[in-house]
């Protein structure tokens, strides 16, 4: 029959519907207010009380599979603590059949619309609890698990009670149980999750805080979302929240940021705004100055993304600050001792050896760098100064040609030099810098050198300062620190070594110098008819002297006497050996001797001397010029001990060796020598030569015999003395400059007719 208009309808009117849906409201509310699993079971189990049991309780299972009550609540408060203090003594068995642990196996809901006092019996956890059930009328009971994830993480239960006869639950009561232990499980699962969540960031936060490299995650605004304790030390802050507080790019200008090379970095270089960019980022390694301390640090930064799930695009830029300072400044020291040592050794000119050693610190070292000497006067002269910047190197000569520092001066490079130490000024005073200056323009200059710090260190050398190396920081503003003047004080050490080297190794050339000239004759004498000259070229270091000489001289009134020879070994005892060689022949031949006799006199001589010490080579040549007017040819005889035979050039440039070999003097008893007998005609040149000539160069392109017949092509085109110099000079080449035997040239020619 149709409804009149204006009668009500109604929806839905069941009331157990309508409080079903009402407690699924309410629970919605309360499993949103927390996310503390105690807390919220709680409100839940309160919330079926009375409307749906009379007693509520929420099991859990926990990690260890152990199943704990976490909350009760009954309509008889009494009943609720009664229940809480026995399952704190007889807790749950999880491979028991009370309902809880059943349902908690299986994942399947269980109604139990009526237990019976046999029913209750039979899942007690003991007697105690079967009487506590028994005793507070335990009815009828639904137990619904609650699942979240495919994972069972416990039991929800309402039960009725009373003496008489409550109302059973239905299957739609269980429908409704169902429903919020879903929600509850919901609840609980998101809660353990955040819990975790929590957990783990703060295990993060306190790594990340505790860790000795500094970490900052920064957005893709340029903005600090967190920084650790490190980090805020670092970057010169305060607290970590100084840097989350900061505007985006606000810190970088606090700092002077270079690379390996020295040029200056800005914030887009930095990895992590390269990452923002979509670039490879490896490792950088920077060397980052305090602008307002001249502090120096070297860093390694590193950055890694932290990418959204969803977008896949990066969120995050974290960046570590590796401090590798005390590292990279020992492998600095080294690299850079390595090096300057290697200049030292490269020269005996200790002025331009310290001319490049000062191009060597700057900027490695400091911004300047001068070197000062201790002259034979007792002068200080400053020998290098070096400065990036030309114009500054011309502020700072100068200041050295106007004002010249006295050894008497109470402080800076004349002290360190008087007493030996070294000196640092980490921050140059105004006033003191003015106190110091001699006058205004002194004090415009030192003003223009801009010096912030000086390290000033002495060099020293045979166990005396023999002058300073001075370091100088300025517009780097970098901070010279105790390291750098170890370091300096090591560069310094070396530096005086090897000026103490090379004064030594200049006065000893001197030396050698002179007595090697001594053993040479200072001039060839003229022969009638004849042209003769000489070369040689001492090998190795100059202040070693050679065992090659050469000598001409009258052996009477007729004849001339041509010598050439080579001493075993160099220094000291050969030079006495080639000067009892010169002066034995010398003496032999005034006394009438044949070569063959002066070789054998001179084999006596050296066998007199301490054993095994003294034996060498000779050539002798005996020249009988041309026998008058007209005549076009000289007589030669030619003796050899162990030497190389002379040669004999023809006008059309073919040679020919003279003589027959004979034995080395000095070594063995007795020696044989031959004498031969030989013409030099007009044009003709006779070569003396020693072994250095033909064994310069190395081993695979030696210039050898064959190669000093094909020079010795060229003497019909050449002056003789043109032709020895022309010799020598290819075995220079050969040799690179660097000859491993002295070489001796001793040439004759006859005057063409």
């Amino acid at each position: 029959m149709p409804r009149s208009a204006g009668e009500e309808i109604s929806v839905n009117a069941d009331p157990a519907h309508d409080a079903g849906v009402e407690l699924l409201v309410e629970a919605g509310i309360v499993l949103a207010t927390s996310l503390d699993p105690s807390t919220t079971m709680g409100q839940v189990a309160r919330l079926t009380v009375p409307r749906l049991a009379d007693l509520c309780v929420i099991d859990l299972l926990d990690e260890d599979g152990t199943i704990r009550d976490v909350a009760v609540a009954a309509r008889d408060e009494a009943v609720a603590r009664g229940l809480e203090l026995l399952r704190a003594q007889h807790r749950l068995d999880p491979r028991g059949a009370h309902p809880v642990a059943r349902v908690i196996r299986s994942g399947e809901p269980i109604l139990l619309a009526e237990m019976t006092d046999m029913l209750l019996n039979s899942f007690a956890q003991g007697s105690e609890h079967a009487r506590f059930m028994i005793e507070h009328g335990y009815r009828s009971a639904a137990v619904a698990p609650l699942l979240a994830r495919e994972r069972t993480l416990g039991a929800i239960s309402v039960l009725r009670l009373g003496e008489g006869e409550p109302q059973p639950y239905t299957d739609e009561d269980m429908d409704l149980v169902g429903e919020l232990a879903r929600r509850a499980a919901l609840a609980i699962d998101n809660a353990r999750l955040f819990s975790e969540l929590r957990r783990v960031e703060q295990r993060l936060q306190a790594v990340l805080v505790n860790l000795a490299e500094a970490i900052t995650v920064v957005d893709d605004q340029g903005r600090t979302v967190f920084a650790n304790e490190a980090a805020a030390d670092l970057l010169g802050a305060g607290a970590p929240e100084e840097l989350t507080g900061a505007q985006p790019g606000s810190i970088m200008p606090r700092f002077l940021v270079l690379d390996e090379q020295g040029r200056e970095l800005d914030l887009d270089s930095m990895p992590g705004r390269r990452l923002f960019r979509g670039e490879q980022a490896p490792p950088l390694l920077v060397r980052n100055i305090v602008r307002a301390t001249g502090e120096e640090r070297w860093l390694m930064v590193r950055s890694s993304p932290l990418m959204d799930p969803a977008s896949g695009q990066i969120e995050y830029a974290v960046n570590v600050f590796e401090n590798i300072t005390e590292v990279k400044r020992a492998q600095l020291a080294e690299s850079f001792m390595a090096e300057a040592s290697r200049v030292l050794a490269s020269s005996m000119d200790y002025a331009e050896t310290l001319r490049r050693v000062a191009r060597l610190a700057v900027p490695r070292l400091a911004d300047w760098c001068g070197v000062d000497i201790v002259n034979d006067r007792g002068e200080i002269v400053r020998v290098a100064v070096h400065h990036a910047d030309p114009a500054q190197v011309a502020t700072a000569e100068r200041l050295d040609r106007s004002y010249l520092r006295t050894v008497d001066e109470p402080e800076g490079v004349a002290e360190v030099i008087r007493t030996g130490r070294a000196n640092i000024y980490t921050d140059i005073d105004p006033d003191a810098l003015a106190a110091y200056a001699q006058d205004d323009d002194h004090l415009q200059l030192l003003n223009a050198i801009g010096a912030r710090a000086v390290l000033i260190v002495p060099m020293i050398g045979a166990g005396e300062p023999l002058g300073a190396i001075t370091l100088v920081s300025s517009e780097s503003q970098r901070r010279l620190t105790p390291a750098d003047l170890a370091l300096g004080e090591r560069l310094a050490r070396r530096a005086g070594t090897a000026v103490e080297r090379a004064r030594l190794y200049t006065e000893r050339s001197r030396i050698a110098h002179i007595l090697e000239r001594s053993l040479l004759p200072e001039s060839l004498p003229e022969i009638s008819g004849a042209e003769i000259r000489a070369r040689y070229s001492p090998a190795g270091e100059v202040n070693e002297v050679g065992g090659d000489y050469y000598d001409v001289f009258a052996y009477d009134r007729e004849h001339w006497m041509l010598v050439i020879g080579d001493v075993c070994g160099k220094g000291p005892r050969a030079a006495g050996v080639t000067a009892l060689a010169r002066h034995t022949l010398r003496a032999a031949a005034l006394s009438g001797q044949s070569p063959a006799a002066m070789l054998q006199t001179l084999h006596r001589a050296l066998r007199l001397q301490s054993t095994g010490a003294d034996l060498c080579t000779v050539c002798l040549v005996l020249l009988a010029p041309p026998a008058g007017p007209g005549a076009d040819r000289a007589r030669l005889t030619i003796a050899l001990a162990g030497h190389l035979p002379p040669l004999l050039i023809d006008r059309d440039g073919a040679a020919t060796a003279l003589g027959q070999p004979g034995t080395l003097l000095g070594v063995v008893e007795p020696i044989e020598i031959v004498e031969s007998e030989a013409d030099l005609h007009a044009g003709q040149t006779l070569l003396l030569y020693t072994d250095g000539v033909p064994e310069a160069g190395r081993a695979s392109r030696q210039l050898g015999e064959q190669g000093l017949l094909e020079l010795c092509a060229r003497a019909p085109e050449l002056m003789l003395g043109d032709l020895l110099e022309h010799i020598e000079q290819i075995a220079l080449q050969r040799a690179g400059g660097r000859l491993r035997d002295d070489i001796a040239l001793l040439g004759l020619r006859l005057s063409d007719l």
